[in-house]
C-alpha cells in the first residue's frame, strides 16, 4: 500500500470501473505484461495488454487496470 505525505495509507484511484496503480514490469510477451507491485518478480502476475493501459514518459509505471482484473490479481 502506498502512503501519502502524512503517512496515511492511500488506496488506488478509481475511474469509470478502472483503477490506477503503480506497478513494476517484470516481463513482456506479444500479448501480455508480467506486472507486480514490488521488484520481487515471484509475486508478479500476467495481464493481457488488451485490458490494461500503460502511462507514458515519467508515468510509465502507472497503469490503468479494470477494477475486476485488479481485484482478481489481488492488487486492490
Amino acid at each position: 500500500m502506498t502512503r501519502d505525505l502524512f503517512g496515511d495509507e492511500v488506496g488506488p484511484a478509481e475511474f469509470n470501473g478502472s483503477v490506477v496503480l503503480a506497478l513494476v514490469v517484470h516481463d513482456e510477451s506479444p500479448k501480455a505484461w508480467l506486472l507486480g507491485e514490488t521488484e520481487d518478480g515471484r509475486e508478479a502476475q500476467w495481464v493481457p495488454k488488451s485490458q490494461v493501459k500503460r502511462g507514458e514518459g515519467r508515468d510509465e509505471n502507472v497503469w490503468t487496470v479494470p477494477s475486476w482484473l485488479a481485484r482478481d490479481r489481488g492488487w486492490v
